[in-house]
C-alpha cells in the first residue's frame, strides 16, 4: 500500500536530485578546463542529500 506522504518525499528527492545534478554540472564547471571547488562541494552535498531522501522515500512509499 502506497503512502501519500512517502510518495511526495520520494518525488521531492527525485526532482531535487535531478536539479542538483544539473546545478552541479553547470556551476562546478563554468568553462572548459575550470573547476570551481566551492560550488562543487555545495552542489555535490545537496546532490547526495537529495539522493538519500529519494532512496528513503522509495523504501517507504
Amino acid at each position: 500500500m502506497m503512502s501519500t506522504f512517502w510518495t511526495i518525499i520520494c518525488l521531492a528527492g527525485l526532482w531535487g536530485f535531478v536539479l542538483c545534478t544539473v546545478g552541479f554540472i553547470l556551476k562546478s564547471f563554468p568553462a572548459r578546463g575550470i573547476f570551481n571547488r566551492a560550488a562543487a562541494v555545495k552542489w555535490g552535498s545537496a546532490l547526495v542529500f537529495c539522493f538519500i531522501i529519494w532512496m528513503i522515500g522509495m523504501a517507504n512509499a
